[in-house]
């Protein structure tokens, strides 16, 4: 959803004839702000795709306790 509007601004800009460099102050910092509020989200983001891969692809707590307690038991 960020890239389409982002698609949609690159072009609303490229067909205003490059009124962009006059932008005001109060626009600098609306985007500034907007940056910062992405590269804040981003840091947690990442933590959470770890978190995910390693739950889907490693190996669970359970299966090791199960693979490391019934080895040295016997039913007797």
């Amino acid at each position: 959803m960020t890239l389409i509007v982002l698609v949609g601004a690159t072009s609303a800009f490229a067909a205003s004839g490059g009124e962009l460099e006059g932008a005001s102050l109060v626009t600098k910092i609306f985007f500034g702000f907007f940056a910062l509020i992405v590269a804040t989200q981003l840091i947690p983001g990442l933590i959470l795709l770890g978190s995910l891969l390693k739950g889907l692809f490693g190996k669970s707590a359970r299966q090791a306790k199960l693979s490391g307690g019934s080895q040295g038991r016997r039913s007797g």
